[in-house]
């Protein structure tokens, strides 16, 4: 997965799809998923784990408006549903919505996001679609209230694909200023950033004895970063917060999320 550059939908991008105080369906591109129909709902409760059904949604699935401009396109799938709810209702407590892998594997969550965030008008809502069970898909969803007690879904899906642009090669690349992967853990280095970030704390690190770690939580729940051996205990880590640890002792240390029993990982000091 981290070997491939991850196509996402831009906002603002989803914003020209979705129109001021309504829905245009996208044209122009073929499915993200080979056909397969996603089904998707709004469901009562919280990501990862939400609870039942509220509000079925049109499947996600490809798009079949009349193709547009000339450059190769990011394949999109697409659903849009009115449903009988206003927004406040739908974010006066926790609900979620949720796609599905297919129709015949139902129980799959490919994606999962909670209906919360700043809104981006006075009847509008942009939430963003976090990749589980390393679908490789990415989403966003938007939501307009009608202002007549309905409000309208759109649900934008794209799956993680090589890129379509060229690599510059070597020589194209001298004097160019190259970033530093986000998660690259320096051994050298005693200071280290671990964001948490769509459910997962990243792949297992390695750091020198007398590293500070600071885990930043970049989700729109709150996590824990808990020791199974109870060495380390960061408590509840709110969206957006941090919390720092010093590793003083060599070991290998398996670490997990309270709140979210499928959130693991490890630390190797030495």
């Amino acid at each position: 997965m981290h070997s491939t550059l991850r196509q996402r939908l831009s906002t603002g991008a989803v914003v020209l799809a979705f129109g001021v105080g309504g829905f245009m369906t996208l044209g122009g591109v073929t499915s993200a998923h080979e056909g397969v129909a996603h089904p998707s709902h709004i469901h009562t409760g919280a990501c990862p784990a939400p609870g039942e059904v509220l509000f079925p949604l049109t499947d996600v699935a490809e798009s079949t408006g009349t193709a547009v401009g000339t450059a190769p396109a990011t394949d999109v799938d697409t659903s849009v549903t009115t449903v009988q709810s206003t927004l406040a209702d739908l974010t006066s407590s926790d609900h979620s919505i949720v796609v599905h892998e297919s129709a015949e594997n139902i129980g799959v969550y490919i994606l999962c996001g909670n209906l919360s965030g700043p809104m981006m008008s006075d009847t509008d809502l942009a939430v963003g679609l976090a990749e589980l069970n390393d679908s490789g898909a990415s989403g966003v969803a938007l939501l307009h209230d009608n202002g007549d007690g309905t409000t309208n879904v759109s649900v934008f899906v794209t799956q993680e694909e090589a890129s379509e642009y060229a690599t510059p090669d070597a020589g194209s690349m001298d004097g160019m200023d190259i970033a530093t992967p986000e998660g690259d853990m320096d051994m050298s280095s005693s200071e280290v950033t671990v964001n948490i970030k769509d459910f997962s704390f990243g792949d297992p690190i390695t750091v020198a004895v007398g590293t500070t770690v600071t885990f930043t939580n970049m989700d729109a729940t709150a996590h824990t970063v808990t020791a199974k051996d109870g060495s380390f205990q960061s408590g509840s880590i709110a969206p957006g917060a941090s919390w720092t640890h010093t590793f003083d002792t060599a070991g290998t240390f398996d670490f997990f999320c309270e709140f979210h029993a499928n959130m693991s990982d490890t630390i190797t000091v030495q």
